[in-house]
């Protein structure tokens, strides 16, 4: 089996892989995949988005949304970042033959989105608010993702609030096809995908994003903790690798020499990374390690016994997780930097409950 861990799953084959090109008001983008293999293409349709967008024009733009608080299956528009939609589509794992045919999938996203409420002196091509946007995004679509938590006593009446990710990790600058990108990864705590980022500057406010989702699918592995320990991610990485290293993108004329303009100020051009704080690390530890024990069964273990990894097994796995892994077309790791948050005033007030 140890072999087959080192061949399953399985990731689509190169040898088909086609250029995929998006013009958008004088910019080009193109990055080589294989066609979309979806197990599951009858639900949806994929790389159906237009060629040629018009990224100034209001149409095709919507707001994003994050959950709230209280209700997960509620999503609140936020209109000061809207997004627009370049390219999504899909590519199957297959699994160990007869044991487990599916493997899960490789999704990537490709967006563009417009920062609504930026002060007319900022601009996005200075990479300290850039950075800072970007983290805003990342913070109200995924570190604003919670789940109701667990309760020990029956008739404790708390609301409980626990993350559902945890990051960014492993931030850090690449040089990758004519533009800097700012990478980060995000690492699920409950049962969510890996998610892994990048970002460029494209306009004084706009942000063009390319969003990889991983989904492992493993046999007894129903939490993050145990498909990490059941369905390793290096051949699902190393996919999502090769269409990274493909990525080119030309920004039009006037764009190019507006980012050169903005980029020659003091401090434009530092290449600051965030990351997460020791209180983030303490609650994510915790959280995954108690939800362990969701959907897996310790063959070894009786049923009444506890199923739950060890704080200390989980508490290895984050250490392990949070430590920096340079791309091999990476910057020097830049200054880490404090954001000061542009959230919703509803959303800086409220506590994460119930992790004591």
């Amino acid at each position: 089996m140890n072999i087959l861990r080192g061949i399953f799953p399985r990731a689509p084959s190169f040898r088909r892989s086609r250029k995929v090109e998006k013009i958008f008001s004088g910019c080009k983008l193109y990055f080589e995949a294989p066609p979309y293999s979806d197990p599951f293409s009858d639900i949806q349709d994929w790389e159906t988005e237009p060629d040629s967008f018009d990224m100034f024009s209001p149409d095709g733009y919507h707001p994003i949304k994050y959950y709230d608080f209280y209700d997960a299956n509620k999503l609140i528009e936020f209109p000061s970042i809207q997004a627009l939609p370049l390219f999504s589509s899909r590519w199957a794992f297959k699994g160990v033959p007869i044991i487990q045919g599916y493997g899960g999938y490789v999704g990537l996203g490709i967006t563009i989105n417009t920062i609504e409420d930026l002060s007319i002196n900022e601009s996005m091509f200075h990479d300290k608010v850039f950075v800072r946007e970007v983290y805003r995004k990342y913070d109200l679509t995924n570190l604003q993702d919670f789940n109701k938590g667990l309760k020990s006593d029956p008739f404790d009446l708390t609301q409980y609030r626990w993350s559902n990710y945890f990051g960014p990790l492993n931030c850090q600058w690449i040089e990758q096809g004519g533009a800097s990108w700012l990478y980060f990864e995000s690492q699920p705590l409950v049962s969510g995908v890996d998610r892994i980022s990048l970002h460029t500057a494209i306009t004084d406010k706009h942000i063009l994003g390319c969003h990889f989702l991983l989904v492992r699918s493993g046999v007894n592995a129903g939490n993050a903790y145990r498909k990490n320990q059941r369905t390793p991610w290096d051949n699902y990485i190393n996919f999502i690798q090769r269409i990274m290293d493909s990525i080119r993108l030309e920004l039009s004329p006037e764009l190019s020499i507006r980012r050169a303009e903005v980029q020659s100020q003091p401090e434009a051009n530092n290449k600051p990374v965030v990351g997460c704080s020791p209180q983030q690390i303490e609650e994510a530890k915790h959280v995954m390690q108690m939800w362990s024990d969701r959907e897996y069964r310790d063959s070894r273990k009786g049923e009444d016994e506890s199923h739950l990894a060890t704080p200390e097994e989980v508490s290895a796995f984050i250490d392990k997780r949070i430590q920096p892994r340079p791309l091999h077309n990476s910057y020097p790791l830049g200054e880490k930097i404090e954001v000061v948050p542009r959230l919703p005033p509803e959303l800086l007030k409220r506590p994460l409950m119930g992790l004591k």
